[in-house]
């Protein structure tokens, strides 16, 4: 009787959110205008034409930059890319085709950068013979420390630099293969999938002993332990990269680290946790690449058992986690201070995005799709009454009643831009 009464609570549950209003968003041109608004908005404030990519704070001080005191948002910068993408994808424009190449270009490797800094701080006369010096007894060491070390290429020993967008942050690493790879779906580019392929060896070493398993989350000595970001992120660019070669070592490693997830209980049956052994902290950014890991493998297969997984996931996480207001706004419930909680929220958007096309393109789960069209479009309706602020940027919080509503910056308007490109159909890889 139990188990009836409820079966019968569940199906009207259902059935009371399927009558609920669906919140109103523009029309589609109109939110095409408004993205394309809002990524102007972005370029004009943090882009840096020397650079070839977005800085951390407004205005391009490539002085600040030379000195330390100004960097790319790195892995911010990379789902930034994935954010033009796909936009460009869904509303047909090719506006920023040229600037994603010029970025892939100039810091690909970061080596070749220094000329044209320094060229430009000549031009701007912000540079001094003292700067001078400086920089030829940087090179000549550089050039000793290469000649007395030698390592293979994207391997960082003394002043040797990655290259092909990794660095020792296995994680930011991901977030740039996954962003190339979808560069190269949209070009037929090679030089993306190799970088993409580059990044993906790179994550495979940091494998940890078949005993613990994983791949770790930083290559320094005292972070080399495995969370729930790095290998998610690692499920979807290896799920990706073999759908687009067929080469099965890509596919037993989206498999093998899935099944190190599931022995490691990253998902709990209620939300997937930031690392083994933690309980409830429940980070949005989590929960969608946790999700985008299983679509991934399901549209790299056609197994089912993987759409099932996400559909679970994106169910409990929509519905028992916490990070929903009761009219369904997507928020931070671990709170916002710091630099990055400000991007989590358009990482998981993105990811329900995602599934959402894949379940209407093959219609299956229709109790799910409703759901998450109600936490996308309830989302982006109060961001849109809140609005931009005076500088053009979206705020860091999306909710009405938000104790922070004050700050905007780059991650910020990235994720709201990710927000609104996830509410036009198709903008899956």
């Amino acid at each position: 009787m139990k188990i009836l009464l409820l079966a019968c609570s569940l199906v009207l549950s259902v059935a009371a959110a399927a009558e609920e209003p669906t919140p109103e968003i523009p029309a589609r041109d109109a939110l095409i205008a408004r993205i394309a608004t809002g990524i102007g908005t972005l370029n004009q404030t943090y882009w840096s034409p020397t650079l070839g990519i977005w800085l951390d704070r407004a205005g391009d001080d490539v002085r600040a930059h030379y000195e330390g005191r100004r960097n790319p948002p790195w892995w911010s910068s990379a789902n930034a890319v994935e954010v033009l993408i796909d936009f460009m994808k869904v509303s047909g424009r090719t506006d920023f085709d040229v600037t994603l190449d010029t970025l892939y270009e100039l810091n690909k490797d970061p080596r070749r950068k220094a000329p044209r800094i320094i060229a430009e701080l000549k031009r701007r006369k912000q540079w001094s013979d003292a700067d001078e010096q400086a920089a030829k007894r940087r090179q000549q060491k550089a050039e000793a420390d290469a000649k007395a070390h030698p390592v293979k290429p994207g391997e960082a020993q003394g002043t040797v630099a990655y290259t092909d967008f990794r660095n020792e942050y296995l994680d930011d690493s991901a977030w740039w293969g996954i962003a190339w790879l979808k560069m190269y779906d949209r070009t037929r580019a090679a030089k993306y999938l190799a970088t993409a392929r580059a990044i993906h060896a790179h994550m495979a070493a940091g494998w940890r002993p078949e005993k613990e398993g994983g791949i770790v989350w930083c290559q320094d000595a005292d972070k080399q332990k495995p969370n729930s970001i790095t290998n998610s992120l690692f499920v979807i660019l290896s799920a990706r990269l073999y759908q687009r070669t067929h080469e099965p070592a890509y596919l037993q490693w989206a498999q093998r680290a899935l099944e190190w997830q599931h022995a490691k209980a990253l998902y709990d049956g209620t939300g997937v946790i930031d690392q083994p052994g933690h309980q409830g902290d429940y980070w949005t950014y989590n929960q969608g690449a946790y999700i985008g890991g299983v679509t991934a493998l399901y549209q790299a297969t056609g197994d089912a058992k993987y759409l099932d997984e996400a559909v679970r996931a994106a169910d409990s996480v929509l519905t028992r986690t916490g990070l929903t207001t009761p009219d369904g706004v997507l928020v931070e419930k671990l709170g916002v201070n710091g630099w990055d909680p400000g991007l989590f929220k358009g990482v998981c958007v993105r990811y329900l995005g995602q599934l959402r096309d894949v379940l209407t393109a093959r219609h299956l789960h229709p109790e799910t799709t409703p759901q998450i069209d109600r936490c996308l479009r309830a989302s982006a309706a109060s961001l849109i009454r809140i609005g931009p602020g005076a500088d053009g940027q979206y705020p860091i919080e999306w909710h009405d009643g938000a104790k922070d509503t004050t700050t905007r910056n780059f991650n910020t308007q990235t994720a709201a831009l990710a927000l609104l490109v996830a509410l036009l159909p198709d903008a899956r890889p």
